[in-house]
């Protein structure tokens, strides 16, 4: 007669002995009288059988629609944590339920059915074992809910809220009978007692665990309940989610992630408490003891919601704590035995003193120092005793409450244990104040004094003596680890062994033994036969066994025939062993076997055979290295070194002592327990998890979660198949949340190899792909410079990968574990710009000298005294702050300035750039210092800066090299090529002038020698910075309009007295009527680099070396230009403004240009407001601008030249691509009209390879690398087999075909486009932006799960890019040029490459010219040195960078033509006839063909110029 649990039947007995059901009703049963289905629905039975239902999921009240939590997570109506606490009440009272479908299913059959997500699998698995039990790892056995909490297996909150939620829900379950229980008999199981039961009854604000996401209050879960509603189809309760909540949820401004960075970031001074005088972070304080969870939920909230902000919780936060401290100072209690005891109360008692009294009022002592005194002490707690509960036992004694020599007894015991005590104020009082509260008397005193027999009330086991309690503690022995008094017990002395009388004597023994011979059955001898007497005397017995079978048989209690049959089965046994030995061993989990070793490749195929043959033994196989490594792995990080201690700790117990925090503590755990074994360093010892918790090694409370991390090793159970898998594949099946599973992953991989779960030892990488373990991806992600680094360097905070944290042990001589060395951080380490910096690192960069560093070992100077004498070389010195009105006196920030019109954008932007380049942006207000991205969040500066600081920023935290992946400083990357070299030159000067050259692996300045010893510095380049000309003056003096350095701008500034910030100082601008003024005058000047040597040089100096011909030298001489505006007031009152090149003396009048239709309004409304340079406004006046932005115009046709001087330039008026194209498929070499890719125009040296790089780039990030001989497209694998890639540049080129293929992200497996991986910083800005830039141009974007391309218009929509990233790509005129013409060598953007390519007929294919017979023309990698900034900044930029480009190679393109052809947004290039031909070819004929075209085109490029100066008067 069986029922049916909740996961078991239950026999009926057990409902009997439970008292679910009386004899009666059991009777009846028996007797038939009654069926279990009958009986199981009665409500008494029923409730205890299956419990009432559990919350299974919400409504949402105004559109009354059901949900389940996990669908309610999903839809954001729910946090995860309230709901996933609901999800674990569900499964740990019973099952997880479906409201939808009415289903009620074990967790691991809802994760298949998709109730709750595989995310969460592992959790409620843990929840569900408090219906099917915990295992207990000191006994094995199972354990309900309650035994582990008090076990300590499971966390306290966790704990109380299953069990408030079994409660409520019909009872406390006993998971060995799978059953409800009566109170009563829980409290008899052990499942429960009446404390828990009280606390879960009255709840606090620390149980009740279940948030109310509709009052916003947390709750128990039965008061929960009372605000569901009952399904009336279903009879589940449903939380109702009211429209309030659900917005609630929606309008949460912050993250809980980003609040807690916030938090982390955010520090304050406490004035008051243990806190006091200190500088912590708001999440330490927030978590301290002066806030309950409650008031730390709620401030948490305000914030997330935006209601306040963080200076405004500091305030809060610094008010509760006050008054905190003040109600404490009040409340001065010390913790007596029953109850609290007030401080005056130990002073009445003459406990304490009033000196002590007054220290304790003062504050200059603590209750816990005056507690832990011995005369204190003694009197408060004293050691174990019983006394009265409510009157003393002397009182009790005299009221005859208990007998007279019981109470003498304990009596006796108090007074040997410190003292009388005080039952009504809870703690021992001296024997004279007993006196006077009638606790003890005269006579009494005198009977307890001089004992007799009758009064020795305590026995002696040992010497079975009566004993007084005082005799018998004199007697014990303190146990020095807890301090508590034990009782030794003598052994019990062994009785004398009887000696037995023997049956045969050793000669009769011999005669039966030689005359008996055994057939031996197995082993080296099978086969053979041998005498009993031989067997005894050889290996082949155990010599314990052979002494056993001697004794029995000459005893008589053993025969001859009994004795051959027991030696036969001992040989077989002994020889079953030694196979076993020789061809298995015992590892950790399970004995693993030579095929085991073999099939993962730990082995060889000759170690096998060797194996198999008997030639080595297993123990001898495993010993070699290079297996060893590989089933013990090459060691984790197994302790601490405490500073100045040569012995190590275990992790735990730093923890426990406070050296590390509880998070890193977890982390080198959970890594121990991934890789194989925990370790106890001090023993030396390499346990599973359920020893090391048995062996005190860790504590329980972290058993659950260094179990789940042990999984790793032991495999984890796919809730689909019920097959156990690794980790890595758990992790793509999201059994288990990537960044845990790349964290392990990451220890496993720097300790051996990713782990086997069937065998649990580390295997080779080739093995792990093909059983599916790993693939190549994530290893080279974890692969140094690994992406993933989760684990912190207690000594420094330094976020590192596994590899780089073990690269900081050290080897212990004795146990050759790898022990991490603690620093003492006070005494080693600095604050750096971004992170600490060890001592070591100063003295190896040159900047702290050994002396020092010796003084500051011993204490004789402090880390704040060094660090202010290195200040230069740690932060720096001020850079420019912001600016200083002198008319005013008031200061501002600098983006403030520029909102207030004070200084321009462009001079705005180059201040505020330099100072992300060195370190922080500034608040000179407000005297903060903030990285970029919170100096944005604060309104500090606007948006629309924040791209371009951030870019500006990795001058301090490093650029990261796409080949390498390594981090390098501005200097390397500059190098590289990653940023314009201007904009370094720029960058650097800064930081020089500002203390030094930044090391962004180290986080501080350098000195120049370390610098130039680093690679992060050479001479060249100080060479540049010494000597600066106009071009290298960066930075632009709003008083005086002169191009300056950043260290001559400094020295015009003044130092703030009040925060010692550097101001620029604004003077007040006079506003004289004078008869003509200047403003911003720039300069355009060329510059040759010779390509041999790649020195820069003047076009005077190019010319008289031989590089660039008079042809040539005179064109670009007429190029250089030095404009300036002119401002002339007439005598009639006349106003007007004349741009004026001070070179060549021409002229253009502003208001003229306009009247002819040269420019427009908004033309000069752009020029005044900085955002168009005054050399592109001259350029726009004097009729060049479509020579300066586009090399398009149709050649062989005069219309292209002539056109009106009314007209626009035609890319005034852009618009985006509205068709599909091609990028540049290939090379055309005009000398020989051979048409190569990309690759082999490399190799013919018809373009450098940074140039072949980034067309390659555009290529792979529109589809493929192009063939341009038929036109297909390769991925680059293929491309490489193809040899249209080369194998050095795959790794170069494989992020931009992942801008066409899209970005795959590790947590959700989606893949994501260019745009979106640039805004999630996955993709670094500068390659980012070329990427976008290119599919734009060639018919927008590229999405990977879209077909075809995506406008800007719809990505806008979609939100896949944001307005100001698509007007970026829509000012095509500011495109960066990061390519160099094949032709003429000067620096184009892609844009202008495409404008210069020629289309072929028939294929469609996109071709650049070049030239392989122009090895020395004239090279420039910054161009012609044009457009300059009427905002403020230098030539060359409108936003600041110091120089410009534009094409200045006259009519060159007039040298070849093959067919006309026009230009649109959509359709770049000329056309280039490649078809068949109908004549054969003959050379003659084209060159004289060519020739003819040339002079041609140069007649109507004459009379197109011609037409022009006439229709434009004054253009020269």
């Amino acid at each position: 007669m069986c029922f049916d649990g909740i996961r078991s039947p239950v026999p009926a007995a057990e409902l009997v002995d439970s008292k679910i059901i009386d004899n009666d009703l059991f009777n009846q049963l028996h007797q038939g009288k009654k069926s279990v289905k009958e009986v199981s629905e009665v409500e008494s039975v029923k409730r205890y059988l299956t419990g009432s239902t559990a919350i299974s999921g919400v409504q949402v009240e105004k559109s009354g629609e059901k949900l389940s939590f996990y669908d309610a997570i999903r839809k954001n109506f729910l946090k995860p944590a309230t709901a996933l606490n609901l999800l674990e009440a569900q499964a740990g009272t019973g099952f997880i339920i479906d409201p939808v479908n009415n289903e009620l299913l074990p967790v691991d059959e809802a994760v298949k059915a998709g109730i709750v997500g595989p995310e969460y699998h592992e959790k409620l698995l843990s929840a569900e074992k408090a219906v099917t039990g915990y295992k207990d790892p000191y006994t094995g056995q199972t354990l309900s809910l309650f035994q582990a909490l008090r076990k300590g297996l499971i966390p306290k909150d966790s704990g109380i809220r299953l069990l408030d939620a079994q409660l409520a829900t019909g009872g406390i379950i006993d998971p060995v009978n799978s059953h409800r229980l009566p109170l009563e008999i829980a409290y008899k199981r052990g499942h429960l007692d009446e404390e828990t039961t009280k606390i879960l009854s009255e709840p606090v604000d620390e149980n009740t665990g279940f948030y109310d996401p509709n009052s916003q209050e947390n709750l128990s879960y039965a008061q929960l309940q009372k605000k569901c509603k009952v399904d009336k189809k279903t009879g589940h309760l449903l939380l109702p989610l009211s429209e309030q909540a659900i917005q609630s949820q929606l309008e949460e401004v912050y993250t809980d992630s980003q609040a807690k960075e916030a938090f982390d970031k955010s520090t304050v001074e406490v004035p008051v408490g243990s806190f006091k005088g200190k500088t912590i972070t708001l999440w330490e304080l927030i978590h301290s003891e002066y806030f309950t969870e409650e008031q730390r939920r709620e401030l948490l909230r305000q914030y997330k919601t935006g209601k306040v902000t963080i200076e405004k919780i500091i305030k809060i936060m610094i008010t509760i704590v006050e008054e905190t401290e003040t109600k404490r100072q009040q409340r001065l209690t010390f913790t007596g035995l029953r109850a609290p005891v007030p401080a005056n109360e130990l002073l009445e008692a003459n406990i304490i003193d009033k000196t002590q009294f007054e220290q304790l009022k003062e504050g200059k002592k603590s209750v816990k120092e005056i507690s832990e005194t011995d005369s204190v002490k003694r009197y408060l707690q004293g050691s174990d005793c019983i006394a009265g509960n409510t009157i003393s036992v002397f009182e009790a004694m005299q009221k005859g409450l208990i007998l007279r020599d019981h109470g003498i007894r304990l009596l006796e015991a108090q007074i040997a244990t410190g003292g009388i005590i005080d039952p009504v104020h809870s703690h021992r009082v001296p024997v004279e104040v007993a006196y006077k509260r009638g606790y003890f008397d005269e006579a009494m005193n005198k009977i307890l004094a001089d004992p007799t027999d009758d009064t020795k009330g305590f026995f002696d086991p040992n010497t079975h003596e009566n004993l007084t309690y005082l005799e018998l503690k004199e007697r014990c022995i303190k146990d020095p680890e807890t301090g508590l008094t034990l009782l030794p017990l003598k052994k019990s002395q062994k009785p004398a062994e009887v000696e037995t009388t023997k049956v045969y004597s050793e000669s009769e023994t011999k005669k039966v033994f030689e005359e008996t011979t055994v057939d031996i059955p197995a082993g080296s001898m099978a086969g053979s036969s041998m005498t009993i007497w031989e067997l005894m005397h050889s290996d082949l017995l155990p010599e314990e066994e052979r002494d056993r079978l001697m004794a029995e048989f000459q005893a008589g209690r053993l025969t001859k025939e009994r004795m051959i049959i027991i030696i036969i089965e001992i040989i077989e046994k002994t020889e079953i062993i030694r196979q076993q030995e020789m061809h298995s061993y015992d590892f950790v989990r399970r004995r693993i076997t030579a095929e085991d070793m073999y099939q993962s490749k730990l082995i060889t195929l000759e170690m096998y055979n060797m194996l198999k043959l008997g030639t080595k033994t297993i123990t001898e196989i495993i010993q070699i290295e290079t297996v060893w490594r590989y089933l013990y792995g090459t060691g984790c990080v197994a302790g601490l070194q405490m500073p100045a201690s040569k012995v190590p700790v275990s992790i735990y117990q730093a923890m426990k002592k406070g050296f590390i925090t509880n998070e890193v503590a977890y982390m080198l755990l959970d890594a121990q327990a991934a890789t194989g074994f925990i370790v106890d360093p001090v023993k030396n010892e390499l346990l599973t998890v359920d020893e090391a918790v048995r062996k005190g090694v860790v504590g329980p409370e972290i058993h659950d979660r260094l179990l789940s991390a042990e999984r790793a090793v032991t495999g984890y159970r796919d809730p689909y198949t019920e097959q156990m898998i690794s980790i890595f594949q758990a992790m793509k099946k999201d059994l288990i949340p990537s960044d845990q599973a790349l964290r392990l992953l990451d220890a496993q991989i720097a300790t051996g190899g990713v782990i086997d779960p069937r065998f649990g030892f580390h295997i080779p990488n080739e093995t792990a792909y093909s059983h599916g373990y790993l693939n190549k991806e994530t290893f080279d992600m974890l692969s140094e410079p690994s992406e993933v680094r989760s684990y912190v360097d207690p000594s420094t905070d330094e976020k590192l990968s596994y590899s780089q944290l073990l690269k900081r042990c050290r080897r212990d001589e004795k146990s050759n574990l790898l022990i991490l060395p603690l620093a003492d951080k006070r005494k080693l380490t600095f604050k750096g710009l971004r992170k600490e910096i060890s001592m070591e690192e100063l003295i190896r960069s040159n900047i702290m000298d050994a002396v020092t560093a010796e003084q500051l070992q011993d204490g004789l100077i402090s880390i704040e005294e060094v660090s202010k004498n290195l200040q230069k070389f740690l932060e720096g010195t001020s850079c420019i702050a912001g600016v200083y009105v002198e008319a005013t006196k008031e200061r501002y920030s600098i983006y403030q300035a520029m909102k207030k019109g004070m200084i321009r954008p462009g001079t705005a932007f180059e201040l505020l750039e330099a100072q992300a380049a060195t370190g922080y942006v500034i608040d000179p207000i407000k005297c903060l210092k903030l990285a970029v991205e919170d100096a944005v969040r604060m309104g500090i500066v606007g948006p629309e800066f924040k791209d371009k600081l951030l870019s500006a920023e990795r001058a301090v935290t490093g650029y990261k090299d796409p080949y390498s992946g390594k981090l390098i400083s501005l200097f390397q990357a500059m190098k590289k090529g990653l940023i314009l070299k201007d904009h370094g030159i720029r960058l650097l000067e800064a930081q020089i002038a500002t203390g030094g050259i930044i090391d962004p692996e180290e986080s501080h300045r350098l000195p120049v020698e370390t610098a130039y010893n680093r690679g992060l510095f050479d001479e060249e380049m100080n060479e540049i910075l010494s000597d600066p000309s106009d071009d290298t003056k960066g930075f632009f003096d709003p008083n005086t309009e002169e191009n300056l350095t950043y260290l001559q701008l400094m020295e015009r500034c003044i130092t703030d007295p009040a925060t010692g910030l550097c101001l620029l100082p604004l003077k007040e601008k006079k506003r004289e009527r004078k008869t003509s003024s200047k403003s911003s005058v720039r300069k355009r000047r060329v510059v040759i680099v010779d390509p041999e040597t790649g020195k820069e040089m003047s076009v005077y100096e190019a010319y008289r070396k031989g590089l660039i011909d008079h042809q040539t030298y005179t064109e670009l001489s007429e190029q250089e230009c030095e404009w300036e505006e002119v401002t002339i007031s007439s005598s009639d009152g006349v106003v007007k403004s004349i741009i004026t090149d001070r070179r060549s003396g021409r002229q253009y009048d502003i208001d003229d240009a306009i009247a002819k239709g040269l420019i427009d309004q908004s033309s000069l409304d752009q020029y005044r407001s900085g955002t168009l340079s005054i050399t592109e406004f001259a350029d726009m006046l004097s009729g060049n601008m479509s020579g300066f932005r586009s090399r398009s115009s149709s050649v062989g046709s005069s219309s292209s030249y002539t056109a009106s001087p009314a007209k626009r330039d035609p890319l005034s008026s852009w618009s985006d691509p509205s068709e599909e194209t091609g990028p540049i498929a290939g090379i055309v070499d005009t000398d020989t009209l051979e048409k190569v890719s990309v690759t082999e125009a490399m190799h013919r040296n018809l373009v450098d390879n940074i140039t072949g790089q980034r067309l390659l780039e555009a290529q792979a990030c529109t589809g493929g690398i192009i063939d341009p001989i038929t036109g297909e497209k390769f991925s680059v694998a293929d491309a490489v087999n193809k040899g249209l890639v080369d194998k050095i540049m795959v790794d170069r080129i494989n992020l931009a075909q992942k801008a066409f293929n899209g970005f795959e992200d590790p947590r959700t497996k989606t893949k994501m486009s260019a745009a979106q991986a640039l805004k999630k910083g996955w993709l670094y800005y500068e390659a980012g932006q070329r990427f976008l830039e290119v599919q734009y141009l060639t018919g927008g974007l590229i999405e990977p799960e879209v077909p075809g391309r995506v406008s800007l218009e719809d990505a806008l929509h979609k939100g896949t890019i944001d307005s100001r990233t698509a007007q970026k790509l829509r000012d095509v005129n500011t495109y960066s040029k990061y390519l160099t013409c094949p032709k003429t060598k000067l620096k184009i953007s892609y844009k202008e490459a495409m404008e210069k390519s020629m289309v072929e007929d028939g294929t469609g294919l996109r071709l650049l010219e070049a030239s392989s017979q122009s090895s020395k023309g004239y090279y420039s990698p910054y161009n012609v040195s044009g457009s300059g900034s009427a905002s403020g900044s230098r030539s060359g930029s409108r936003t600041g960078s110091r120089r410009g480009s534009f094409d200045a190679t006259g009519n060159s393109n007039f040298t070849m033509n093959f067919s006309s052809s026009s230009f649109t947004s959509s359709s770049y290039g000329r056309r280039y006839a490649n078809g068949p031909q109908d004549a054969p070819f003959d050379a003659a004929e084209l060159a004289n063909a060519l020739l003819t075209l040339r002079l041609s085109c140069s007649q109507e490029s004459r009379r197109g110029l011609d037409t022009l100066v006439a229709r434009v008067p004054g253009l020269v």
